[in-house]
């Protein structure tokens, strides 16, 4: 698996990163932003951690703290 960058996602601005990030955050059903499935925790047996997710399309992980050092570091 390979971590998804925040330039392979596309937003358009850092309101919409934000939400994205709070979406899968507050344990809400987020769509991948590169395929459209539905993403998945990557880490099943921490039914508490929701700071990893993955796409099993598309073969990416999301690690929330790396997403937002990058919005944090790319957006203003």
């Amino acid at each position: 698996m390979e971590r998804a960058k925040l330039s392979e996602l596309e937003f358009s601005n850092r309101d919409e990163a934000i939400g994205f990030l709070k979406r899968l955050w507050n344990g809400e059903e987020t769509a991948c932003p590169i395929c459209g499935t539905i993403l998945i925790p990557l880490h099943k047996k921490a039914k508490k951690d929701s700071s990893d997710w993955q796409c099993k399309n598309c073969d990416k992980t999301y690690k929330a703290m790396h997403l937002l050092n990058e919005i944090n570091e790319q957006m203003e």
